[in-house]
């Protein structure tokens, strides 16, 4: 019998229907089809197939290589039909965001974005290539220009312009040579870095990689330093770096991109009175297709590059024509297979099943992985700028209070200056409880080994505790050993930390009783005492199930019962991760409502076993070593509380004080007058400390090669110190200035022959 007809497209619709049947549907009572018949069957679906999986795929990417035009309002219409030309602002030296190529063409990213906006809406846009760099913002907020199409997306540039939505992401990256052993950007934190000045990544690189900076006048020639080994790594935005190896055909070079902490995106700046022009941007913006940013992406930043936009599309032509075909082929033949060998199929299709499921956990891993290290990187950038941001007007309470303190107060006044005084103080502490946390958690806290007086230690503790729970009923009692050796060596100001978190721990927790410290020791080995600090309160106590997470980071027992009691909940961490550094523990016991005993033990080494009598604690008086009529000072510094500060702090030593507000007017004064000390700020607006003390060392007169430079900051991050050495600074002034420390400096950079000494009782003042 013939095989009987089905309608057109029947036999199809059951080829693939049919559970591994490729033959076409008969009855019981038909006999099948004669081998010729089947294979011209089985050539139709063939053929079905192949078109279903490689024409629809080529009609779907012709569809999607335009995108739809954005939807308009008759308001914005109107726009466009006003102001059919818009006037652009550039950047001629933005490569590969905006710039002037050979023939002083308007190319880059920026300009191909506006081709497309141009045809999607019909606006057309005239780049001022006549008009600077440096007017073009100024001349947006006259009204000469309307755009500015390549700005960095900042809150700064929010306040001046209308700003677009992102159109352009990137990530800064670190450009090494093949041959480096460096593989991540954590390698590099505290090395030298080469860097593009007058860049975001200047600040970068110095505050979160805490990096040495060798500064070059562009990109290209940073990464040319690189190349021929000056350099170990330059830092740039990872476009602009790729761009310039393409432009420069520089072999051997790897880059290794980064998480910043900050958003780094491209957008358009308009001016303020066409908030109509930045709508009609929006929208173009977001009818740009995946295809479309691709292209663009391709034609600027890899390094291969590819031909025009006409030969992109081709290529992707072909390129999805050639997928499609080979995963047309790819699926025929495993049809094929599955026909004869289901088994087999099955078998397979188990085992890719696993491995996709191993494939996912895989980049789940991989992406906990990559939180991790940016939430580690956002923590570093979050402490850098909390420490510069909180201890700046800082610097100003406490400097001020000490200023005032100087003079002749009321009584009552003056306490209530001290109290000020302590109150900025105490604050102090707990941002530095911070960073000490977060240098322990980095593994990059040190302790060192210098000889102190153990009594003297004790004392300085006992005065401020005391002063502490001045307006408490609660009693301080402090009982020592009478045989402890005085002088040890070891790290007194982390035995003092130690000490202060603990003692602190139990006043703030004790309103009423006392508060006792009991101070014992035992001799070991090698001329070393084991000392034990118990800290005993009559405070609320813990609670029996809150004991194991006493020291937890950041976390306070007991918050709901004692609301009002505030803290970081970093004090006991902390004091215990010390003694540990210090061969030792800190262990508690407590019983609730009734008190807490905490103990710390730490080892020190013994330098004398003589006994020194205990002298009564008396108050620092703090008087100026010397005067100073002839010298000239100059400070430098971007807030004018900072800068009374430090004029207050300055006054008693009468020298003849100059003052700005950035690094430019530093340079300036430097070279009209021969000052004999700067006092320079790190970081400031127009141009930063660290570059103002390059441009002074740059100058031709010997004297500024010579002339002292301290660096003021208010970064307290390790390694702030060795970096202003590094780059040419003679000292470092921590904010808020301690008055102790900047009489020990000026007495030391302040040349001998212009001091005039002053007599103990401060009478020659």
């Amino acid at each position: 019998m013939h095989l009987k007809k089905t309608p057109p497209g029947k036999d199809r619709v059951h080829a693939h229907a049919g559970e591994g049947n490729l033959s076409p549907p008969y009855r019981p009572s038909e006999t099948p089809a004669a081998p010729k018949t089947r294979g011209r069957s089985r050539a139709r679906r063939t053929a079905f197939f192949f078109i279903v999986v490689i024409l629809l795929p080529l009609l779907y990417g012709a569809a999607v290589v335009q995108g739809a035009a954005p939807i308009l309002t008759e308001a914005e219409k109107e726009f466009i039909r006003k102001h059919p030309v818009i006037r652009v602002g550039i950047n001629p030296n933005f490569a590969p965001f905006e710039f002037l190529d050979n023939w002083r063409n308007y190319a880059g990213i920026a300009p191909d974005y506006l081709a497309l906006i141009s045809e999607k809406t019909g606006l057309r846009f005239a780049p001022a290539v006549e008009v600077p760099y440096t007017e073009t913002q100024e001349k947006v907020r006259a009204g000469e220009l309307d755009l500015l199409p390549a700005l960095d997306w900042t809150a700064e540039w929010e306040k001046e312009f209308l700003l677009t939505q992102r159109y352009y992401e990137y990530k800064p990256a670190l450009v090494v040579r093949e041959d480096s052993p460096f593989k991540s950007v954590e390698e590099f934190r505290g090395r030298p870095l080469a860097v593009q000045k007058n860049t975001a990544n200047v600040q970068f690189a110095f505050s979160t990689l805490q990096a040495g900076l060798s500064l070059y006048a562009s990109e290209e020639d940073a990464l040319l330093a690189v190349t021929d080994g000056r350099e170990t790594a330059m830092l740039g935005y990872l476009p602009a770096v790729l761009h310039a190896i393409r432009k420069l055909g520089l072999p051997n070079l790897n880059y290794i991109t980064f998480a910043s902490g900050n958003s780094n995106g491209l957008c358009m700046g308009v001016r303020t009175d066409l908030p109509e022009l930045r709508d009609i941007l929006n929208k173009a913006l977001a009818a740009v297709t995946p295809s479309e940013k691709a292209a663009i992406h391709s034609r600027w930043i890899h390094v291969s590059g590819i031909g025009d936009a006409g030969e992109k599309r081709r290529i992707r032509y072909l390129a999805g024509a050639s997928a499609a075909l080979l995963l047309a082929m790819a699926a025929f033949i495993v049809l094929k297979i599955y026909s004869h060998r289901k088994r087999i199929a099955l078998h397979r299709q188990n085992e890719c099943i696993l491995q996709s499921m191993v494939r996912q956990r895989t980049e789940d891993l991989q992406n906990q992985t990559r939180l991790a290290v940016e939430a580690s990187h956002a923590k570093s950038a979050f402490l850098a700028t909390m420490s510069h941001e909180i201890r700046s007007p800082m610097n100003v309470v406490v400097g001020l209070a000490e200023v005032l303190l100087r003079r002749e107060l009321p009584p009552d006044v003056a306490k209530e200056v001290r109290y000020i005084r302590q109150a900025g103080v105490s604050l102090l502490s707990i941002i530095n409880d911070i960073l000490d946390f977060s240098k322990i958690e980095a593994g990059k806290i040190t302790i060192t080994d210098e000889e102190y007086a153990f009594r003297d230690l004790i004392r300085d503790v006992e005065d401020i505790i005391r002063f502490r729970i001045s307006d408490k009923p609660v009693d301080f009692i402090v009982r020592i050993d009478a045989w402890l050796p005085d002088r040890l060596r070891g790290d007194m100001n982390r035995v003092r930390q130690v000490l202060l978190n603990l003692l602190g721990n139990a006043v703030k927790y004790t309103r009423l009783g006392s508060v006792t410290l009991t101070v014992i020791g035992a001799m070991t080995a090698n001329d070393k005492v084991r000392l034990f600090f118990e800290v005993a309160d009559t405070g609320i106590g813990i609670r029996r199930e809150d004991m194991d997470a006493l020291f937890n980071s950041f976390g306070r027992v007991d918050v709901q019962s004692h609301p009002e009691i505030e803290g970081t909940g970093l004090g006991l961490t902390i004091a215990r991760s010390l003694c540990r550094a210090m061969d030792g523990d800190v262990t508690a016991t407590s019983e609730y409502g009734k008190g807490s005993v905490f103990t710390a033990a730490l080892l020190q080494r013994v330098v004398e076993r003589r006994l020194q009598s205990v002298s009564v604690a008396q108050e620092k008086t703090r008087t100026v070593t010397f005067t100073a009529p002839e010298a000239e000072v100059l400070i430098v510094d971007d807030l004018p509380g900072n800068l009374l500060v430090a004029e207050g702090l300055l006054a008693p030593y009468r020298m003849r004080l100059f003052t700005c507000a950035n690094g430019r007017e530093a340079v300036d004064l430097v070279t009209e007058r021969p000052f004999d000390l700067v006092l320079m700020d790190h970081m400031m607006p127009v141009m930063g400390g660290v570059e103002a003390m390059l441009a002074i060392r740059a100058l031709n007169e010997a004297r500024c090669r010579t002339m002292p430079v301290v660096a003021l900051t208010a970064d307290a991050v390790s390694g702030m110190r060795e970096m202003f050495l590094e780059n040419g600074f003679n000292d470092f002034l921590s904010k808020p200035v301690d008055v102790d420390r900047l009489d020990t400096v000026l007495r030391q950079w302040i040349p001998a022959c212009k001091r005039i000494s002053v007599p103990e009782d401060g009478s020659g003042l």
